[in-house]
């Protein structure tokens, strides 16, 4: 069964809450912006030639414009989903909020995240962090603990230690440590802190680690 609707009305709909999730999560996601501002321009682009074939401005011009706003609509979603939303840092959760089918063929007795990661800040480069993350039990393995598709990274530039995760406002889901972090010509010389979770397939999250920081190079 497909997951695009069939009628044009529905595929407005539809079509405009998929890009608003896949706008709200491209960085976690790691959708390249280009492809997201494609993705908006397309739904924009058919919903206002629908409006137009559904109004008495409504002409064979129109509705050929509105077909072929859809196939290229239809083209950009069908692409996004066969490759930039196969990640496996996707929930199901995610996965229906977008409208899409589920084949759920993870075990169910996966376990929540209990312990800590392990978690270091170095200089890359100029203006560049990476954060290296570990498992406390196998601290010279990259390995992640079973079931964790990651670690949640959240992360502020801030002028005083925050006291708490919540105040560090951006985050991000590294699925490969190191994961480099690259800041602004502005932002150099300030502090930047981190902190990180481990995140299951089931999209749990486990207890934050210490906060750590660094100096932006």
């Amino acid at each position: 069964m497909d997951y695009l609707p069939r009628k044009s009305a529905e595929l407005v709909a539809w079509s405009a809450n998929f890009a608003e999730q896949v706008s709200l999560n491209a960085g976690r996601w790691e959708i390249p912006g280009n492809e997201v501002s494609d993705l908006q321009t397309a739904t924009a682009n058919f919903s206002a030639l629908h409006a137009k074939a559904d109004s008495p401005m409504r002409t064979p011009v129109v509705i050929a414009q509105k077909d072929e706003a859809c196939d290229l609509l239809c083209s950009r979603i069908r692409a996004m989903v066969s490759f930039r939303l196969q990640n496996p840092v996707i929930t199901n959760d995610q996965r229906i909020a977008l409208g899409l089918h589920i084949h759920d063929k993870r075990p169910t007795s996966l376990p929540m995240p209990t312990k800590r990661p392990l978690i270091s800040a170095r200089v890359v480069d100029v203006r560049r962090v990476a954060i290296d993350f570990q498992d406390q039990d196998s601290p010279k393995s990259k390995a992640k603990p079973y079931g964790v598709i990651g670690g949640v990274i959240r992360f502020a530039v801030l002028d005083t230690p925050p006291a708490d995760p919540d105040v560090l406002s951006r985050s991000v889901l590294a699925t490969r440590t190191p994961h480099v972090f690259e800041f602004t010509e502005e932002e150099r010389g300030r502090t930047v802190y981190f902190v990180i979770c481990w995140e299951n397939e089931k999209g749990q999250q486990g207890p934050w680690s210490e906060i750590i920081s660094a100096i932006i190079p």
